[in-house]
């Protein structure tokens, strides 16, 4: 719990030095109540909204202080590029202290199930299974899967919030894949070419694939984006207005064939 405590005790610390900081609260606020859920072993209720500062606001903050001195203005200048550096450490902080990598919230499980009714699921390389978690939450049909080989280098696979079978993807799609509706795969690494070898298997399967991941970005490799074939669906675009993107990274939901 302490170095969680430590990041948003810096973000409040960061906020102190800026004039009129308190506007800035309800993200720290935000940021707690997400810290709170994932330390209970619960989802965020809900998706994130962006957290990283606006150009409208930095402009608000500067405009109203262009009378200050030129040295108070200075110091100003880096607080704000402080602070908007510690909000931008929010994913790996995730990542580092839950193993929380897609950003996956109550209201969107709920809107994947509304959209993909009475049907079942398997997801794979599960990590700590939040996904899973609030799918077997909403009495969904499950298998969470994963070979658990990131608990040597992070909370990935160390705490789980659900049971998670011991079991690497192409193995769960050889046990599971012909019991289940929809496979699913969130966040799969960048640097490792797994998912090439899940596509081609699945292609074999009668599933829905989906994943969610940035495209060409922070998750999947090349080669899996460059033979992926992502298709249009309006249950993915309506399931997609409640994912999250509160920084940089612009990952969501996809189907795939």
């Amino acid at each position: 719990m302490g170095e969680k405590m430590d990041y948003i005790n810096k973000l409040k610390q960061d906020v102190a030095l800026l004039p009129n900081g308190m506007r800035f609260n309800v993200k720290i606020r935000f940021i707690e109540r997400v810290f709170d859920s994932l330390s209970n072993h619960q989802l965020p209720k809900y998706h994130f909204p962006t957290l990283e500062l606006s150009e409208d606001e930095i402009t608000d903050c500067l405009r109203e202080n262009m009378n200050i001195k030129e040295a108070d203005f200075e110091a100003l200048l880096k607080n704000l590029e402080t602070f908007d550096h510690d909000l931008d450490e929010l994913r790996t902080q995730l990542q580092n202290e839950f193993g929380y990598w897609a950003t996956i919230t109550q209201d969107f499980v709920k809107k994947l199930v509304t959209e993909f009714p009475k049907q079942s699921f398997l997801e794979l390389m599960a990590g700590n299974g939040y996904l899973s978690k609030e799918l077997r939450n909403l009495d969904v049909e499950t298998y969470c899967t994963d070979d658990l080989s990131w608990a040597n280098h992070n909370q990935t696979g160390r705490d789980l919030l659900t049971k998670v079978e011991s079991m690497d993807a192409l193995k769960a799609l050889d046990e599971y894949g012909n019991k289940v509706d929809n496979v699913i795969l969130a966040w799969s690494p960048d640097r490792e070419d797994i998912d090439v070898k899940v596509l081609k298997r699945i292609r074999e399967l009668d599933v829905n694939f989906l994943v969610i991941g940035e495209k060409y970005g922070a998750t999947n490799s090349k080669e899996f984006w460059d033979q992926a074939k992502l298709i249009d669906d309006p249950r993915i675009e309506r399931i997609n207005q409640t994912y999250s993107h509160y920084d940089l990274v612009h990952d969501q939901l996809y189907l795939v064939k």
